[in-house]
């Protein structure tokens, strides 16, 4: 007989959801260039960038059925920080719309092994470990921060960019001149569905007044 939990993701499962800005104040742009240079947008991970998904759920169910990653990606998650607290239970603690997730991979030294989630040093810091509340968590749609680091990002990365991040347009903007010789000339880029010469962007103002982007990197 299936769990409430089972049930509770199968529902989620059945409710049809846009994951893209839907009030048409936020410009969209794609960016197609070659596989082997999508690493080159990974920085923005480590920035932040939101993304919109089904929340409501536990940080388990968010990185298995929301971000899509595997188990092995799972296990490979060593330190979870939930709204700025260590994350050690991932079944039972809640994402909620407006969270904000940062994931990262072993982390070297002293640091990394107190924040290891269900690691020997946890009990160092469990006056700011994550906890949930007494709150009744509001399952729907909702956007989430997420900051990817270390060796995560190559594993994420690729499939988070290809389905589209909310990026600050700073930020965007700022890794187009950090990486401006190694971006070249290869790749293209669609801004609203018109073709935009990408070095441009800032120069010829097409994204101003605007804090945001819905970015989409593929190759």
């Amino acid at each position: 007989m299936p769990s409430e939990e089972d049930a509770r993701e199968k529902a989620r499962g059945d409710m049809p959801m846009t994951i893209e800005p839907s009030d048409g104040t936020c410009p969209r742009l794609t960016v197609s260039l070659e596989e082997s240079r999508v690493a080159l947008f990974f920085l923005l991970l480590q920035q932040g960038v939101k993304i919109k998904r089904r929340v409501g759920c536990s940080v388990e169910v968010f990185l298995r059925q929301e971000i899509g990653a595997s188990a092995e990606t799972i296990e490979k998650i060593q330190s979870i920080m939930l709204d700025g607290k260590p994350v050690d239970d991932i079944k039972s603690s809640l994402v909620h719309n407006d969270s904000i997730l940062a994931l990262s991979a072993a982390m070297p030294g002293l640091v990394g092994a107190t924040l290891r989630r269900g690691g020997a040093y946890s009990s160092f810091r469990s006056g700011i470990t994550y906890h949930g509340t007494d709150e009744a968590c509001v399952t729907g749609e909702g956007w989430v921060s997420v900051k990817i680091f270390n060796l995560l990002m190559a594993e994420m990365g690729p499939t988070l960019l290809r389905t589209g991040v909310l990026v600050k347009i700073s930020d965007f903007l700022g890794l187009l001149k950090e990486r401006e010789e190694e971006l070249g000339q290869k790749l293209s880029a669609v801004l609203d569905g018109k073709p935009v010469d990408i070095g441009k962007l800032e120069r010829e103002k097409f994204l101003e007044g605007k804090d945001e982007v819905f970015l989409t990197v593929s190759d």
